[in-house]
């Protein structure tokens, strides 16, 4: 009885409402990934729909289905050229691995010898296994890509139905619970949403930069590996990591050693300008916070929640530093 009376006051009470969604994501955590990815997809549809019918005079469906035209298009050709470059690098590595040339010479010898060790540590079973989880993984993920677009163009599309039924619960005996959960959970969706915009201007950025170098030394299936490293762009640290095998692999294939290692600067030069000054930078314009603050948060958050940690840890900080009005978000 006693905790009742005390959520009655709007303060405690929103502490308490904050308290359930807690709750509620962490009984949902295994949908996570399929849940953020929809909130992502619906906000930048919503937003791109809105300037396309702005522009073009359309109406709000048809707005909303020709960007979501274009963006599966977009991605059936990024598809179809990242394959065909993958394609290539597979036969490249099969060409590298099976020329007895290259093993032959100083420390490449060395580099050969302990890689053969290596190899034949694991048994084919082990092998097998291993590549068997990690195309399971991999499933995994596109299952809950298509899954995050369809649910995303079912929610843009139906948004206004959903609004309007949605008020239902703002008409209930419980509407000063549901009132307060949505107030919550739209100022960090509109936080979220503009973070991940900012994000998206970095791999921009980042692409561009790595693009111009890829050019200059003239890599081929330049088009493929553009695509390639815009999309592992959106996933801070890992994406340049996993990047690297590809590049460093054709710049082997196409020059030497010297290609290799211009390649290998310019990812270390374009991902320490991303960490330090970039991202700092960019987010701290949005969100006026330190940049020293958002370095140590992104560290935290991605030893607390992954890679994922890396996408939300900020949106996560700046609601909290605007839910208890210690720094308002004036990005809304």
């Amino acid at each position: 009885m006693n905790v009742f009376a005390t959520v009655k006051n709007r303060r405690f009470y929103r502490y308490f409402v904050l308290l359930a969604i807690v709750v509620l994501i962490f009984l949902l955590r295994q949908f996570m990934s399929l849940l953020l990815l929809t909130t992502i997809f619906s906000y930048l549809a919503l937003n791109a729909g809105k300037r396309v019918q702005r522009i073009f005079k359309l109406s709000r469906g048809i707005a909303i289905s020709l960007v979501y035209i274009v963006f599966v298009g977009f991605l059936i050709w990024a598809i179809d050229h990242g394959a065909n470059t993958l394609i290539h690098q597979v036969k490249s590595m099969i060409v590298l691995a099976t020329d007895p040339s290259w093993r032959s010479h100083g420390i490449l010898k060395e580099v050969y010898k302990n890689f053969h060790q290596y190899t034949n540590s694991f048994s084919t079973e082990q092998i097998l296994t291993k590549a068997l989880s990690q195309i399971n993984q991999l499933g995994h993920i596109i299952y809950e890509l298509i899954l995050a677009l369809l649910f995303s163009f079912i929610f843009c599309i139906t948004y206004p139905q959903l609004r309007n039924w949605s008020l239902h619960f703002l008409h209930s005996p419980y509407k000063k619970f549901f009132g307060e959960f949505y107030i919550i959970l739209h100022r960090f969706i509109i936080i979220l949403g503009r973070l991940f915009e900012v994000q998206l201007l970095i791999c921009v950025i980042n692409t561009a930069a790595m693009v111009a170098v890829l050019a200059f030394l003239q890599f081929p299936y330049l088009l493929g590996f553009t695509i390639m490293i815009f999309i592992l762009g959106l996933i801070p640290v890992v994406g340049v990591l996993v990047s690297l095998v590809p590049l460093t692999i054709t710049a082997f294939i196409i020059g030497n050693w010297h290609t290799v290692i211009v390649i290998l600067i310019a990812v270390a030069v374009i991902h320490f300008l991303e960490s330090y000054f970039l991202h700092p930078h960019f987010m701290s314009h949005r969100t006026h916070m330190p940049i020293l603050v958002i370095l140590l948060n992104l560290i935290i958050m991605e030893k607390l929640f992954g890679v994922w940690g890396l996408v939300i840890g900020l949106p996560i900080l700046t609601f909290l530093l605007d839910f208890f009005k210690i720094q308002r978000f004036r990005g809304v």
